[in-house]
């Protein structure tokens, strides 16, 4: 009993150790600056089950059930993202955060509106500036021209690959699910990260720039929410990725990943890879060749604007012609003197 006990001890005095060795770490780094703290800061977000998801509470009433315990009345009928605000790059400045009723003034939300097509970059000029929403944008793009190839060069047909199924809200964890505006606020994000897929809870606040422009990608129809609520999902994993060179926002982080799962080569445009980057494209580009034959048309147009070569007899004509024409003025005074 007196061994059991002393292990027991051992234990907690070594726990204690590494708790103060964590505050103490803690310490250290917020004594240099809070925004280093708080870079260095995530949660490890729960492994994806689609149990989970088909139980989950999408409305007020776990807040309900929670002010019936405390007897008191929630801080806020809206859902509040327990890990706070995102950060956004340094790049965009952030001057207010407004829900989709805020902003949607006598129109409906809803998370999607067209399921045929979507249009990422008429209206995010203004947010291209950050590196960050530019890879977004065409790492979005890219997944979908990737998985619905054919089905693109067919507009009739039925897309395989859409953005917004990794968005759940109001909706089962099954094939083909249509995500749902919340008005609790709530949404859960299907990501990949650290080996697997993860589940990442969102709230519907979104940042706003001084101009009232929102701050996150969206498509041509206002009233869809799918972009940003993805997006807000995809810059908690890419805050993860520290920055510490200062030369990228994104550091080795890519969104490519966080939507497929697949490692992708990442190549930079720098000197030292000239090499590297060329050899790439010789493989991945088709080499250009003139064609061994002039087509039908082509001879047509150089017919048409090759000029015509003059013969020496159409010469001497044109010569003669010009004499003969001199040579009448010269008779016609001669003619006159007579008179």
């Amino acid at each position: 009993m007196s061994t059991k006990g002393s292990k027991k001890k051992e234990l907690g005095s070594r726990a204690s150790s590494v708790l103060l060795g964590v505050s103490a770490k803690e310490s250290t780094v917020s004594s240099h600056g809070s925004t280093l703290n708080e870079k260095w800061k995530f949660p490890i977000w729960p492994e994806w089950n689609e149990a989970d998801i088909n139980a989950e509470k999408w409305d007020a009433g776990k807040a309900g059930k929670e002010k019936e315990k405390s007897g008191k009345s929630p801080i806020s009928h809206l859902f509040e993202d327990p890990e706070g605000k995102i950060q956004l790059p340094a790049s965009l400045k952030v001057h207010s955060w407004k829900r989709p009723h805020e902003f949607l003034t006598n129109k409906i939300p809803v998370v999607v509106k067209n399921e045929t097509s979507f249009d990422l970059f008429s209206a995010n000029e203004h947010i291209f500036c950050s590196e960050l929403m530019r890879w977004i944008i065409s790492e979005i793009y890219a997944v979908c021209r990737i998985y619905n190839e054919t089905a693109l060069s067919n507009e009739t047909s039925a897309l395989f690959w859409k953005p917004w199924e990794h968005i759940y809200a109001l909706c089962k964890a099954t094939k083909g699910h249509m995500p749902l505006y919340n008005s609790y606020g709530k949404y859960v994000v299907k990501l990949y990260w650290m080996g697997c897929w993860r589940k990442i809870i969102v709230d519907d606040t979104m940042p706003f720039n001084a101009e009232d422009n929102l701050l996150l990608p969206a498509t041509t129809c206002q009233i869809e929410l799918w972009p940003m609520l993805l997006s807000k999902a995809i810059i908690k994993l890419a805050n993860t990725s520290i920055n510490e060179t200062g030369k990228r926002e994104l550091e080795e982080f890519t969104v490519l990943h966080t939507l497929t799962g697949w490692i992708p080569e990442v190549i930079p445009l720098q000197r030292g890879y000239l090499d590297k980057v060329w050899g790439f494209l010789k493989d991945i580009v088709p080499e250009f060749k003139l064609p061994k034959e002039k087509t039908p048309e082509l001879d047509i147009l150089q017919s048409d604007t090759k000029p015509k070569d003059t013969t020496v007899s159409e010469l001497k004509h044109e010569v003669s012609s010009l004499n003969k024409q001199s040579d009448k003025p010269e008779k016609a005074d001669r003619v006159g003197k007579g008179l």
